[in-house]
């Protein structure tokens, strides 16, 4: 069966959650796969890993940013190409929508319209959750890690500046792009919310869109 993704901009707390969906899932007698990164994995998902934990500055135009973007656009086609469900259903923690949203944001044209050419072969998706967090409480879940040592990812990069403004446009074209292209989009707010009632309400609809899709 088709992956169902979990989906939402920097410090939304989808790792976290999707370990608890997949203790929910667990309970419910449905043994699940969490997948971060292509899930072709192999060399791709070690240089996909390398290639996102890049926390430099990287010129446009350099060798290392061609790479990156072209990779980053090719992925979802390679996976809706070559990839084959198993037995055991996947969470995808994280998306191209993401990346395809941000470049369309930052007028990135070459990488926007990647996407767009390629998308027949994209990877399709059973159902997905994008979560939504309030800017302020994204901003301190970075400063949080970045003091324990949990992250070595660059504020300004990561939130364009930080502006609220900016990052705002960012979730509102990914919530556009994933409303228009993922059948069964859950949409939830996980600012103040308890992280187990909300892994309850997204694995009962993971396991609903998995059924329809039987």
């Amino acid at each position: 069966m088709r992956p169902y993704a979990l989906e939402g901009l920097d410090c939304s707390g989808k790792k976290t959650i999707a370990a608890l969906v997949q203790e929910h899932l667990r309970e419910q007698g449905l043994d699940t796969r969490i997948v971060i990164g292509p899930l072709l994995g192999g060399g791709l998902g070690r240089l996909d890993a390398r290639l996102a934990n890049i926390t430099t500055a990287v010129p446009k135009g350099t060798p290392t940013d061609l790479l990156r973007r072209g990779l980053y656009v090719a992925e979802p086609a390679l996976d809706g190409l070559l990839f084959r469900p198993g037995p055991v259903p996947i969470l995808k923690v994280s998306t191209h929508f993401r990346a395809w949203a941000r470049a369309a944001v930052e007028n990135d044209w070459w990488m926007a319209g990647g996407y767009r050419y390629t998308r027949a072969a994209h990877l399709r998706y059973a159902g997905a959750t994008l979560l939504h967090t309030d800017f302020g409480t994204r901003l301190a879940r970075h400063r949080a890690d970045v003091a324990a040592g949990r992250t070595t990812k660059v504020e300004r990069r990561r939130f364009f500046g930080p502006d609220p403004t900016a990052f705002a446009a960012w979730h509102a074209t990914l919530d556009r792009l994933m409303s228009a292209q993922v059948p069964h989009l859950l949409c939830l707010h996980s600012t103040d919310a308890d992280p187990h009632e909300l892994a309850a309400k997204i694995a009962s609809h993971a396991a609903s869109c998995w059924e329809a899709r039987r």
